[in-house]
């Protein structure tokens, strides 16, 4: 379980690294062109189908990050549950 959850976190901060950089290059490009006044980005609200499709975005990104775990739960549970379905045929 461990080795599982330091390869998340390890996952997940290269992912995050990379993201950050290209965020801020794009913002950066984009305030430099004039294209996006100062503080857009802060003050930006989504609408109604915009934060539906992040909220579908983050539960897919749950999802993939929390996977190896969830597989390692239904694994021991299936080996937990396996010797009392085998008693009880």
């Amino acid at each position: 379980m461990d080795e599982q959850l330091l390869a998340m976190i390890v996952g997940l901060t290269s992912e995050v690294t990379v993201m950050r950089a290209r965020l801020d290059a794009a913002e950066r490009l984009l305030a430099a062109s004039g294209a996006l006044p100062g503080g857009a980005i802060d003050a930006f609200e989504p609408d109604v189908e915009a934060a539906a499709q992040r909220e579908a975005l983050r539960k897919a990104t749950l999802e993939k990050v929390f996977r190896p775990l969830r597989e390692a739960a239904e694994a021991e549970l299936a080996a937990i549950n396996a010797p009392v379905e085998e008693t009880l045929s």
